[in-house]
């Protein structure tokens, strides 16, 4: 390794993505400490980049302090020589050092790390082999971790039923339930915490229950919530659903809690799971980001015991998961499902089966959970079977004209010198590889696709 001239300036980069469960000023310290040994008789730390709160698995352009030190990397008056790293492991995650790397050669500025007991040589011919393998171990210490976290959490739910965390059930609230069986966790005063009967939302859960059991739709539950007045879950707790509005009940709301076998006095975990996904497949540098997945019924972990309030029998509970499921195997398919939008209000029609055929809708924003607007527009209807009719037409009409053109579905499906040659599933595909959509407009009758030279169908 060449020998590093003396009175080196460096720019230190640390990380600590957990706050809640390490002390910041601690990560810090240590991280500097094999930082400074790094570079000992080299020169100083005359600069400062850090993210907490950031995972590793973030790029490096989606960190603050990680952007920051890019961007003065890339100033010809950054005022630092190199930059240097408490952990290799903290800083960079897979393959991301293939997309910092070249920023810092391509500015003069060496990067040194603790695991290599220096600066990195760029001379060196398997260096991206190298920095890549360090990477995997990062990536699979964290696999490790999450498998031991899950099944541990999963062993505690399951036999012991214990609160591991997550979002309170609506029906219930948190209260103390003694210290902790970790003796160290116990010494600094953490304690368990189990599931009660909330005086104000309890009895709701158990109406909702006896309603369905009484032959009521969710929609027709749901209305009743919002008319009376009743806060929906994500009003009662604000601050574990900041996502969301809290203005009124949905019919998906009442959906899940009709649902969650947590009100049957077991422990249920593992219903929801957070999985990470390329922000954009085709640049893997953009990093990754967080998306909220179902997990089906058969991944879920429940203790196998009662452990806290009973707000629905089992019998009960099971009986309405029995008209669920008598539901959901009538469920209708619609072969147009996602391509249209209304040119009224600008939403995504909703499937409607009617006359034992189906259709699409839109209601302009209203919803089985609350009663009609007497000022919304009317209802726009459009049956499935007029637009497949049309569907070659437009195809022919889409890519072969450079110009708008009305057709008027009914008439012959044939355009002089433009031959249609193929089926509406065929012309549907060609609609979602593009991502196309069609809008349509109840006033005029017409349904245009969002191109730039739309093709107009009258219906």
């Amino acid at each position: 390794m060449p020998a590093e001239p003396a009175g080196l300036r460096f720019a230190f980069y640390w990380r600590v993505s957990t706050e809640d469960h390490q002390d910041s000023a601690s990560s810090r310290q240590w991280q500097l400490d094999r930082a400074s040994a790094t570079i000992s008789g080299a020169g100083r730390v005359v600069a400062e980049y850090s993210d907490v709160g950031r995972s590793r698995s973030v790029a490096w352009p989606n960190r603050p302090g990680a952007a920051a030190l890019l961007a003065a990397v890339r100033s010809p008056d950054r005022g630092f020589d190199a930059v240097v790293i408490g952990s290799h492991e903290r800083a960079f995650f897979a393959n991301q050092f293939s997309h910092v790397g070249p920023v810092l050669a391509e500015a003069g500025v060496r990067l040194w790390l603790p695991e290599v007991g220096g600066a990195l040589d760029a001379a060196i011919s398997d260096l991206d082999e190298l920095m890549t393998l360090l990477g995997i171990l990062s990536k699979r210490e964290i696999i490790r971790a999450r498998a031991r976290s899950k099944s541990a959490m999963s062993a505690q739910v399951r036999t012991q039923g214990r609160w591991v965390g997550g979002r309170v059930p609506y029906g219930y609230r948190l209260v103390d339930a003694g210290p902790h069986p970790n003796k160290a966790d116990a010494r600094w005063g953490r304690r368990l915490h189990r599931l009660d009967t909330d005086p104000d939302t309890g009895p709701i859960v158990g109406w909702i229950f006896e309603s369905r059991m009484a032959g009521h739709s969710v929609a027709r539950i749901t209305r009743a919530l919002n008319d009376v007045g009743i806060s929906c879950p994500s009003a009662v707790d604000p601050k574990s659903n900041p996502h969301r509005s809290g203005a009124a009940w949905t019919v998906r709301t009442v959906q899940e809690i009709l649902a969650n076998p947590v009100y049957t006095g077991r422990m249920v975990w593992n219903r929801v799971q957070t999985v990470r996904v390329l922000v954009d497949p085709d640049n893997p540098g953009l990093g990754e980001r967080e998306v909220v997945c179902w997990n089906s019924p058969d991944e879920w972990v429940i203790s196998e015991r009662v452990v806290h309030p009973v707000l629905v029998s089992e019998a009960d509970f099971i009986a309405v998961q029995g008209m669920c499921a008598a539901r959901e195997g009538a469920r209708h398919e619609y072969a147009l499902a996602g391509l249209l939008r209304c040119a009224i209000c600008g939403r995504a029609f909703e499937g409607h089966w009617v006359h034992a055929t189906p259709g699409y809708r839109c209601r302009h924003g209203h919803t089985s959970a609350r009663n009609a607007d007497p000022d919304r527009p009317r209802s726009a209807y459009l049956p499935e079977n007029a637009v497949l009719a049309k569907l070659p037409l437009l195809y022919t009409r889409l890519t072969a004209t450079s110009r708008t053109a009305a057709i008027t579905v009914g008439a012959t499906a044939s355009v002089a010198g433009h031959p249609i040659p193929l089926d509406p599933q065929e012309v549907i595909d060609y609609l979602r590889q593009r991502g196309l959509v069609l809008r349509y407009d109840s006033r005029t009758r017409t349904l245009e696709t969002e191109t730039s030279q739309p093709v107009r169908i009258t219906v």
